[in-house]
């Protein structure tokens, strides 16, 4: 990702906000742009995201056969 596409957040104060990987309540408050920048933050720590399609459990009737 490149320096220019990361979202940068300011507070009414003028000063830069740092958005951490595990969130926090004030991003759901600005909608969409909020949820982006979490997300920016979660991929730039590594931490996996929630959209991957994960394994699919197998039910009782196809384990007995």
């Amino acid at each position: 990702m490149n320096t220019s596409d990361k979202l940068k957040l300011i507070s009414p104060d003028g000063e830069k906000m740092d958005v951490p990987p595990e969130g926090m309540l004030g991003l759901l408050s600005l909608g969409a742009v909020g949820i982006k920048a979490w997300r920016q933050a979660r991929q730039e720590a590594g931490e996996p995201s929630h959209w991957e399609s994960k394994p699919r459990k197998e039910t009782e009737e196809e384990k007995n056969g």
